[in-house]
């Protein structure tokens, strides 16, 4: 049976830019850009909407007449940034505010289309994600991949984020905040089968699996040190797949595969780490790293599911190293240093983890790291810092040998009200 096929409906893109958010946090100009305007418009209202309850966010269309963006917005006035770079119209007369929501607002793109080299190419940009930064506001701007001068506007961001791809060659030295890749697109049948009943036993069973892993998602959170003192986030709405062009609606106790949201970083990836314990029970996990976490670099937990059981390991796991070689040196140290014994520990291969924050470079960057590392242990999170070649940091929780085992954690940083999101992680510990 065949069918026609279709793009992905815009709300997996809003989804998927709802879960990369994280990867923003600390940045005030960013550059969405893709070869489909259209679904780099969906994830910047995503990132927005994710964004703009913790600051004020502003979406900026350099493309022309983007639909889902001037959807937002209701009235005649055209004027945009098209008219305040051609006529000096101020951006706080153009800019629109969306209804509903007092932290988001709009620049339309204006009476002309803006995709042009004098518009683009502008050295004005410079100013203005510099009045961003001073506010702790988020500009997005909408730009198509093949848009010119992209390199010169880049070069005055603090980053980009590419949705498809593209490899945007020509801006190279662009700093690359994540990715966001196309949902594969997926035949549509003419016809729908009649469901198949399962048997009452299999659904119950799947039923109560589901249950129980969810039960012990919240059991690592409030386990933590601090678990039960801090403030309990809602669980989380329902979830639409963004990686999937299924549009059937998920569960919340069911946990959602994330994107792995850097995927070009695969070779550079910290890969490596030493296994110092697998615990049947959050307690043990806890304790040892209540124990030995200060001597043990990148120390972390990882919620890990055991198959298709309700079983789960809380693996404790320290280092968040390039090569094998090294992770073997960590292994003898630690084992030199009491803190493993003869013949425990193991170097495994875990090059996937949950950022849950990032400090960009600035004045006290190490300060300020160590900031939200501390407040992020008070919530109850393992979470541990990494700083990359540019000067910024990026704040990890957890350590995964594939992106699967990473959905559970992943659930449970949710319920603490985190949006944590799958990356190689990269960088090295401070």
């Amino acid at each position: 049976m065949t069918g026609t096929r279709t793009r992905p409906a815009g709300d997996l893109y809003e989804r998927a830019g709802r879960q990369t958010s994280i990867a923003l946090r600390g940045y005030s100009a960013v550059l969405v850009i893709s070869d489909d305007p259209i679904a780099a418009a969906h994830v910047a209202i995503g990132l927005a909407r994710a964004e703009a309850p913790h600051r004020r966010v502003v979406i900026g269309d350099l493309v022309g007449d983007l639909a889902p963006i001037q959807a937002l917005i209701s009235g005649e006035d055209t004027h945009g940034i098209y008219d305040s770079f051609v006529f000096g119209t101020s951006f706080e007369k153009i800019l629109n505010e969306v209804e509903g929501n007092e932290n988001l607002g709009i620049l339309t793109s204006g009476t002309e289309s803006p995709a042009t080299e004098q518009i683009i190419g502008n050295r004005r940009w410079r100013r203005v994600a510099s009045d961003f930064a001073v506010t702790d506001s988020l500009l997005l701007l909408v730009v198509a991949a093949d848009a010119p001068k992209v390199a010169t506007l880049a070069a005055q961001f603090d980053g980009v984020l590419l949705v498809g791809d593209l490899a945007l060659d020509e801006a190279p030295d662009a700093v690359l905040l994540a990715r966001i890749p196309h949902p594969a697109d997926t035949p549509q049948p003419k016809t729908l089968s009649p469901p198949v009943e399962e048997p009452l036993w299999r659904s119950r069973g799947v039923t109560i699996t589901a249950a129980a892993l969810f039960l012990l998602a919240l059991a690592l959170i409030f386990l933590r040190p601090g678990g039960f003192a801090r403030r309990v986030a809602s669980a989380p709405d329902t979830v639409l797949l963004p990686d999937s062009s299924s549009r059937d609606l998920i569960p919340p106790p069911r946990s959602a595969p994330l994107l792995i949201t850097n995927p070009a970083d695969s070779a550079a990836a910290a890969a490596f780490s030493v296994e110092i314990l697998k615990a049947n029970t959050a307690e043990g996990a806890n304790f040892e790293l209540q124990r030995h976490g200060a001597m043990m670099p990148a120390a972390t937990i990882s919620l890990v599911p055991i198959g298709d059981t309700e079983a789960i390991w809380y693996t404790v796991y320290a280092g968040a190293l390039r090569d094998s070689a090294q992770a073997e040196r960590l292994l003898a140290s630690l084992r030199r240093r009491h803190i493993l014994t003869e013949g425990t520990g193991s170097v495994v291969r875990t090059p996937f983890a949950l950022r849950v924050d990032s400090v960009p470079a600035q004045a006290a960057v190490a300060f300020k790291t160590q900031e939200k590392v501390q407040s992020l242990t008070s919530r109850g999170v393992a979470a541990y810092a990494l700083s990359q070649r540019d000067g910024s940091t990026r704040l990890y929780a957890g350590a995964f040998e594939t992106p699967e085992m990473s959905s559970l954690a992943a659930t449970a940083l949710r319920v603490a009200g985190l949006t944590p999101v799958l990356e190689y992680r990269t960088g090295r510990v401070q």
